[in-house]
């Protein structure tokens, strides 16, 4: 989720895995080495509730192609993310912290067809990860906001869902330069480490940009399956544990509607994952605050995703995970925790782990749909305690 110009329609994540049984990875040495993973089911339910570290590695501009080195941490108006903020964040009983982060602006240099990410951006990510997992946490890290229309693409680094022959080349090479220098960074870490190779790729700047039927998104799919294979191949190409790294795949916007001509890539390990957001129903969750009320119509919504989820996904095989997920604070706390109770119990008994959306915007400040806030990372407490207590069950 962005701040307010990438305001979402209700999205949801899905995860396709297959295999629960032992592979070879390649070590550090190149030798094969015996690498054995948790099941699906149990790795899963490893995940339990989760945690965004919201506007934070995913701040970013999209003025020009400088490095604006590690600054952008806070530009969003977040503080300094610190041990102690993640350590809070596992107290509170959260397994699984998803960290978005926005890479493109932090190239160094750009020849020929790679793209040199900063040391030092790279650095500050990992110091987080690993204050993540010596916390106890699963760790989620991605190519967050780096999705540009066509006009950015000529003053901004990034990648662009385009039909245009010379744009699918120009994000293809950036896909494949960040992925590649960020799977070999964190080559050595465990099954804890996942990789969400996109956020929610769509058709930026168009008409269609969230939302459409028929053909453009049908070709967008096409253009967003070439993506994530590059992504994937990057990933797997770049040694050690990546070889069977749980790898998120989104479809377009990562809305599980909007699948027609998409598909997962091939991948030997089998372990890839669908990521979605599921802000629902959209009109209490991120609307104006009119509709302030979690009414039996929006639970009957909430009911639906579900439904929905297990037609599509689960009843196939496939394992759900919700990466993003949160009620817009207008104001009513207690039908927010009516909504949280509703969507939580649903969630668990489809097994399906969600992941809370927090930018620490609260009433009255901010836009009216984008009031995601629930821990004062600068007091190490929750705003709201009444919300975040599912994460202790």
């Amino acid at each position: 989720m962005k701040k307010a110009m990438f305001r979402n329609f209700f999205l949801v994540l899905s995860f396709s895995l297959l295999f629960a049984c032992s592979e070879a990875a390649m070590g550090e040495s190149g030798e094969a080495e015996s690498v054995i993973l948790p099941s699906t089911a149990e790795f899963i339910s490893s995940l339990g509730s989760g945690w965004n570290l919201g506007n934070t590695f995913d701040a970013c501009s999209y003025s020009d192609r400088e490095n604006k080195g590690n600054s952008t941490e806070t530009s969003w108006g977040m503080p300094v993310t610190t041990k102690e903020m993640i350590q809070a964040v596992r107290a509170q009983g959260f397994k699984t912290i998803r960290i978005p982060v926005s890479w493109h602006n932090h190239i160094k240099s750009q020849k020929n067809k790679v793209y040199t990410v900063d040391s030092s951006w790279i650095k500050r990510v990992k110091t987080v990860v690993d204050w993540s997992l010596e916390a106890g946490l699963r760790v989620i890290i991605n190519i967050h906001h780096d999705n540009l229309s066509e006009a950015q693409m000529n003053t901004c680094y990034g990648f662009c869902v385009s039909q245009n022959p010379n744009t699918k080349i120009l994000s293809k090479n950036y896909l494949n330069s960040v992925w590649s220098q960020v799977a070999k960074e964190f080559k050595n870490y465990d099954e804890r480490l996942i990789f969400e190779v996109l956020n929610e790729p769509r058709c930026v700047g168009t008409g269609y940009e969230w939302y459409g039927q028929g053909k453009n998104i049908s070709d967008a799919n096409k253009t967003i399956c070439e993506y994530e294979k590059v992504c994937l191949q990057a990933i797997r190409a770049a040694g050690g544990k990546n070889a069977s790294r749980y790898v998120m795949i989104p479809t377009y916007a990562a809305n599980p509607d909007l699948t027609d001509n998409w598909s997962l890539p091939d991948d030997s390990a089998g372990r890839l994952i669908v990521s979605v957001h599921a802000y629902t129903p959209y009109e209490f969750c991120m609307s104006e605050d009119s509709e302030k009320t979690f009414t039996k119509n929006y639970e009957g919504a909430v009911s639906w995703l579900f439904d929905s989820l297990w037609n599509k996904f689960t009843s196939k095989g496939m394992v759900v995970v919700i990466g993003e997920m949160s009620a817009s604070d207008k104001g009513n706390l207690d039908e927010r925790v009516k909504w949280t109770n509703s969507y939580v119990s649903k969630a668990r008994s489809a097994k399906i782990p969600v992941i809370l959306w927090d930018n620490m915007v609260t009433y009255p400040s901010g836009e009216k749909g984008e009031r995601h806030g629930y821990f004062n990372r600068r007091d190490l407490t929750w705003f709201y305690p009444e919300l975040v207590e599912f994460a202790k069950e």
